[in-house]
C-alpha cells in the first residue's frame, strides 16, 4: 500500500472569488512554482474574459455601436462558441448575451418587480432585438441591445485552461482545482485513492477523478439566476449540481438545470456523454446515477 502523499495547497483571488490548487506527490518548490505560473495565467484570463474590468475586452465589446467589430481573443472565442452552442441546444434557456437582464435583477435589490416599469421594458425589448456575430476571430455588433456576460461559465473555463497548463507545461497530473467553492475539476487522485473527496453540501461527499462538478443555487435575496426566455428571476428549493468531463461544461449544465424543467433537463443532458445533473428535488439525471454520494466523516469540515 502506497503511503499517503504530501498534498501542497495554494490559493489566489481572481474573478472576484477564491481559487485553490491542490497538488499531490510533487516536490514542494516545484509545486509552488507551477501554482504561481498558473495564477499568473489566471490573472490574464480574468482581465481578458470578465465583465468586472471597465477597460477589458468584454466591456469594450458591450460598448460597440451597431456595425462595429473587434478582434476577439482565443479565450473570448472559446467562451462565445460554447455559449452559442448551449443557447441553440436549449432554445435560449442559456444566453451569455443576456448581461443586461442579469444586471437589472442584481441592481433591483428588494424592490417589488413591476412588469410595466419603463426601465425593465426598455432592457427586455433591447435584449430581444440585440445581436452579436462571431466570424473567425471578428466579433461584430449586428444590432445594439445585447450585453455579453460570461459569468455563469468563466470560472469553469479558467479551471480547464489551468489544468491543461498544469499537465502539458509542468507534467503534473495528480491535482485538484477549485473555484469559489462552486466549481471543482479533479485530475488524477493522490496515492491509491479512486478519486478526490469532494463535499456535496454539509454532510455528504463524492469521489471524482477526471471529472468536474459545479453547483448553482438561486438566491431569492439576490435574484442571481435569470431565465433568458422570460427575463424573470428563477426560484429553486435547492441547488443544482452537475458533473461533466470539463469544468466549463459542468458550469453550463448547472446553469441550464436551474432554468429548464426536469424533463427538459433530462432531454438536454442525455444528448451528451459522461454528464449528469442532481436536481433540487434530489433526482439524478444522466451519468449522475453512476456516482455514489456518501456521508462525510464527522471529523471533516463543511464544504
Amino acid at each position: 500500500m502506497e503511503s499517503t502523499p504530501v498534498i501542497h495547497n495554494f490559493s489566489h483571488e481572481a474573478f472576484g472569488s477564491r481559487f485553490w490548487i491542490r497538488i499531490a506527490a510533487e516536490d514542494a518548490i516545484y509545486a509552488r512554482n507551477a501554482s504561481e505560473a498558473l495564477f499568473q495565467h489566471l490573472d490574464d484570463l480574468d482581465f481578458q474574459t470578465d465583465l468586472r474590468h471597465d477597460s477589458g475586452p468584454v466591456a469594450s465589446i458591450n460598448q460597440m455601436p451597431e456595425g462595429a467589430l473587434v478582434a476577439a481573443s482565443e479565450h473570448v472565442q472559446a467562451l462565445w462558441n460554447f455559449s452559442r452552442d448551449v443557447r441553440a441546444d436549449t432554445s435560449r434557456a442559456f444566453d451569455a448575451t443576456a448581461g443586461a437582464l442579469f444586471r437589472y435583477w442584481k441592481d433591483r435589490g428588494d424592490r417589488p418587480f413591476n412588469p410595466d416599469d419603463a426601465a425593465w421594458q426598455q432592457i427586455w425589448t433591447a435584449y430581444q432585438g440585440g445581436e452579436f456575430k462571431l466570424e473567425g476571430c471578428e466579433l461584430s455588433c449586428v444590432k445594439f441591445g445585447s450585453s455579453v456576460d460570461f459569468g455563469a461559465i468563466v470560472r469553469g473555463y479558467a479551471l480547464d485552461r489551468m489544468a491543461e497548463m498544469l499537465e502539458s507545461s509542468w507534467g503534473i497530473h495528480r491535482a485538484l482545482l477549485m473555484a469559489s467553492g462552486s466549481v471543482t475539476l479533479a485530475l488524477d487522485p493522490p496515492g491509491d485513492s479512486v478519486g478526490w473527496r469532494i463535499g456535496v453540501g454539509a454532510h455528504e461527499e463524492i469521489k471524482l477523478c477526471r471529472f468536474a462538478m459545479a453547483s448553482k443555487m438561486a438566491d431569492p435575496t439576490r435574484a442571481n439566476i435569470v431565465d433568458p426566455r422570460t427575463g424573470q428571476a428563477v426560484s429553486l428549493i435547492g441547488p443544482v449540481r452537475a458533473i461533466a468531463t470539463s469544468a466549463i461544461e459542468a458550469e453550463g449544465l448547472a446553469a441550464v438545470g436551474c432554468v429548464l424543467t426536469s424533463a427538459e433537463s433530462e432531454e438536454f443532458v442525455n444528448r451528451g456523454c459522461s454528464r449528469g445533473l442532481w436536481m433540487p428535488d434530489g433526482s439524478k439525471l444522466g451519468s449522475a446515477t453512476y456516482f455514489d454520494v456518501t456521508e462525510r466523516p464527522i471529523s471533516d469540515t463543511v464544504s
